[in-house]
């Protein structure tokens, strides 16, 4: 461990120093680096070229995109600036357009790149598409999810006819405007008795939708109606080639009817966005507007709420879609005759879990790497190895729940990334795998020098008090009779395979400032493995520099929870967990915590 935040010397590449930091540290962790007068490790020297070089850091810490760069929408000509920020900040990052490699700044593109930042000087057909940043280190590389950058344009109104537009006094007009082709979305703007009126006031409202609807209209409400549409982003503006006539009639006595909408409607919305569903009644007297959702009156839905006889959501969830019924009733004509539908569906954005953030596999076994996708429609996934797509072979098995490495070998070590886009956003989760040499201990990188020290230091029994592992060079091997004892495997012991890494369903946040709730589940047993004996699990704090010695306790096979106590507050925790048959130590399940 090394003190974070030193600087990248002058001339030297955020890969070459990483590159050479590895190299280094192997030196530091195996003692590689020797001289000619003497034949023993130059940890010292080793120490003194990682300070130079400025990477004194986590060099195994899985790299993350902590935000990501987002989709945005400007004019032939304007600026656009991309962020990226990435974890641990001193890695090398990159560049993609269009799945392209971006070398660094580009004039000619008109592209600079700085640090976490693209800027697009000019944007230009070139340079419009999808951009990716790319976060590499030692342990492996990640790509952030795609922002699109598209250029914003307004298209022409369609040709069209003067409407007349009647409407009962005392009731609501609507005047619809046919917003044209635009991106992004259009603001609409109206012509109102020779002003233009760009927000609603008095008895105006403008609608989401461009309609205008004119609440308690009267004989002073009559006249001509033109719209006009405004780009945000080119701030044009663009105004319909045609008018609506107004007129306001009295009557006596007419049925309730639905001027608004014509038809049946299907509206799609994105989660979390507001919803408003237009309902505009005619008739005298005037009607009531009643709304139902999928057979039930919406009165017990406490997401709702109205603007006149509109039906307003604040912020939609997937419990919102469904089928939506606005009727309206005077006691004129038939009761129930006057009713309109609309069939609302809530996109939901991806979301992408997977069940660990590290595995450590021995060599000739297989990974199956788990991908929970969820969202509508439903996402299409990729999967990536250190930012590179990967494609089904006979060693790779791809699916969009699983991704199965068959027979592991080092050349599989790397950062995994399972990537879920739809029509509304896209989504990552990342896993560290890790391999080892057959008969080896399974532990991380960053614990070799622990591994040298204490070969095995496991409780003998299931249910046995907590001990501390202390990792002093020297500590003199357990005897063994401390060792584990197992019990003979049916048949030959190597045809029975370790048992797979436990899933860990904790939060990586907790509650409580002092304990943390451990939960996990067995994966499905099975498949040539035998019963799990019980669990051992081990936790420690990490501080700069170092980390505290690590804390075991043996769980017994049927339980599947420990409480991690005495823990400080405000600290950051990693968890080491793995099941044990009769084939010894199975695979690594990681988690890191803070309280």
């Amino acid at each position: 461990r090394a003190v974070r935040g030193i600087g990248v010397p002058l001339g030297v590449s955020p890969l070459a120093y990483g590159t050479l930091a590895r190299t280094l540290w192997d030196t530091v962790l195996h003692g590689t680096m020797t001289t000619q007068r003497e034949k023993r490790p130059k940890v010292t020297l080793a120490c003194l070229l990682l300070a130079t070089t400025g990477c004194f850091a986590d060099l195994d810490q899985v790299p993350q995109v902590t935000v990501q760069p987002s989709s945005t929408v400007q004019k032939l000509g304007g600026t656009v600036i991309l962020g990226c920020v990435v974890e641990p900040p001193w890695m090398n990052t990159t560049w993609r357009l269009n799945g392209k490699e971006l070398n660094g700044s580009d004039d000619a593109l008109g592209i600079l790149i700085s640090r976490g930042t693209l800027v697009v000087t000019a944007l230009s057909n070139r340079t419009v598409g999808r951009y990716q940043c790319v976060a590499r280190m030692p342990a492996g590389a990640v790509a952030s999810v795609p922002a699109t950058v598209t250029l914003a344009n307004l298209q022409d109104f369609k040709l069209d006819v003067q409407h007349v537009i009647e409407v009962d006094e005392g009731n609501t007009a609507v005047i619809a405007c046919h917003l044209p082709e635009s991106h992004p979305k259009a603001q609409v703007r109206y012509s109102v008795k020779q002003e233009w009126l760009e927000g609603s006031r008095d008895n105006y409202l403008i609608m989401p939708s461009g309609n205008l609807q004119i609440v308690n209209a009267s004989q002073e409400d009559e006249g001509m109606y033109k719209c006009a549409a405004y780009n945000p982003v080119t701030q044009e503006v663009k105004t319909s080639g045609s008018s609506d006539r107004l007129r306001v009639r009295r009557s006596t006595a007419e049925a309730a009817r639905i001027i608004y909408p014509p038809e049946a409607q299907t509206i799609i919305v994105t989660k979390g966005q507001s919803l408003i569903l237009e309902c505009v009644a005619s008739g005298i007297p005037p009607p009531r507007v009643t709304w139902a959702k999928d057979g039930s009156s919406v009165a017990a839905y406490n997401k709702t709420r109205f603007l006149l006889s509109n039906l307003l959501i604040d912020a939609t969830s997937e419990e919102d879609s469904g089928t939506y019924r606005c009727m309206a009733d005077n006691g004129v004509g038939e009761p129930g005759a006057a009713v309109i539908l609309y069939n609302v569906q809530v996109f939901e954005p991806p979301e992408v879990t997977m069940e660990l953030s590290q595995l450590v596999i021995p060599w000739g076994q297989s990974a199956k790497l788990t991908c929970e996708v969820r969202g509508n429609p439903p996402p299409s996934v990729l999967w990536l190895r250190n930012a590179v797509p990967l494609a089904s072979s006979q060693r790779l098995r791809l699916s969009r729940r699983a991704l199965r490495v068959v027979r592991v070998g080092p050349e599989d070590e790397g950062v995994y990334q399972c990537m879920a886009e739809n029509e509304v956003g896209s989504a990552h989760a990342v896993v560290q795998l890790r391999t080892a040499r057959p008969g080896t201990t399974l532990r991380p990188w960053r614990d070799a020098k622990l591994d040298r020290a204490t070969p095995s230091m496991l409780p003998s029994r299931p249910g046995s008090p907590d001990q501390m592992l202390r990792g002093h060079p020297g500590l003199p091997k357990p005897p063994t009779s401390e060792q584990p004892a197992f019990p003979p495997c049916p048949g030959e012991k190597g045809q029975v395979a370790p048992a797979e890494a436990p899933i860990i369903l904790s939060s990586p946040r907790t509650s409580k400032t002092d304990s943390y709730e451990l939960v996990w589940r067995p994966r499905h047993e099975g498949g040539g493995r035998a019963p799990i004996l019980y669990y051992v699990v081990k936790h420690r704090k990490q501080v700069t520099n170092s980390s505290d010695n690590w804390t075991l306790s043996s769980i017994a096979a049927s339980q599947h929870r420990l409480t991690l106590t005495r823990l400080d507050p405000g600290s950051l925790y990693e968890v080491e967990m793995a099941a044990y048959n009769c084939a010894g130590e199975g695979q690594t399940a990681m988690v890191t915590f803070r309280t």
